[in-house]
């Protein structure tokens, strides 16, 4: 269970949509709606240093699979949003592709990508964690989806790579040195949680919410947690230094595949009771 969070005077941050950016939020903090439902986290420093460091680590083998920027193309992969052609990318990996219509991203003899979900597995087991104490049903739901995909005989070319895949979270996302411009996340259900992980030797970055009227100081090491559909979201390029973003969600196509509901909303106060 959680304590209660103070309660900070949001009024020095809240702007017109219109208006320039102003007060930057750098404290970690809770936002709900007037139903009691928990709209977004905001935990900066939630992962230690030597954590960092361990991500930055092992995300290190990775930079030879992530897509390269191009000119002309979707935002995920335009160049203009990358520090560096050369020393930035991005990358989609997930264990059950099958169930959006795509083929798997992992394959059983992809050697890099297996050691990495080796390497990744005390900081999955984190996500994990945090995601149980945050929004407990969720966690409750995904791991039912990953047990039924288990014992589902038409996927068994799949196991395997289900069983090395350690984290609740269907999908992760993978970025390094890239600007995030505003935007929604589709096919995603308004009442789940993407967890925004950010970590690197940069000191600049913001996190911007326009919805909510506010922008919180982006760290390494913090952890943001909300709905990618429901609140429309950017993260500022950074000036100096390394940034490498993980961004874990889940997708309500491989719920309906394993027959598992998407759940409800978290209510705050069943978390502090």
């Amino acid at each position: 269970m959680l304590q209660g969070f103070p309660l900070i005077e949001l009024s020095q941050y809240l702007l017109p949509a219109d208006a320039a950016r102003g007060g930057v939020i750098t404290n970690p903090f809770v936002i709900t709606d007037i139903k009691d439902h928990v709209i977004l986290w905001f935990l900066p420093g939630v992962f230690t240093p030597s954590r960092q460091d361990a991500i930055r680590k092992v995300t290190d083998g990775l930079k030879s699979a992530l897509s390269k920027p191009k000119q002309a193309t979707g935002w995920r992969t335009d160049a203009s949003y990358y520090k560096s052609d050369d020393d930035g990318g991005v990358l989609n990996v997930s264990p059950a592709w099958h169930a959006q219509a795509h083929e798997a991203s992992l394959t059983s003899g992809c050697a890099y990508m297996r050691q990495w979900l080796r390497d990744s597995k005390t900081s999955f087991k984190l996500v994990n964690g945090l995601l149980a104490t945050v929004h407990p049903e969720l966690h409750r739901r995904s791991s039912a989806v990953r047990k039924q995909l288990l014992v589902d005989e038409e996927i068994t070319n799949l196991h395997e790579l289900i069983k090395a895949w350690l984290t609740v979270f269907t999908t992760i996302s993978v970025m390094h040195n890239k600007e995030t411009p505003f935007h929604r996340d589709s096919k995603l259900a308004p009442q789940w949680y993407n967890l925004f992980l950010s970590v690197g030797s940069y000191t600049d970055a913001i996190l911007e919410l326009p919805a909510l009227g506010i922008c919180a100081h982006y760290m390494p090491g913090t952890a943001a947690l909300f709905s990618g559909l429901l609140l429309r979201h950017a993260v500022s390029a950074v000036n100096q230094g390394d940034c490498i973003g993980y961004v874990f969600y889940m997708h309500p196509s491989v719920f309906h595949f394993a027959s598992i509901s998407v759940g409800k909303w978290v209510e705050y106060s069943s978390l502090c009771t």
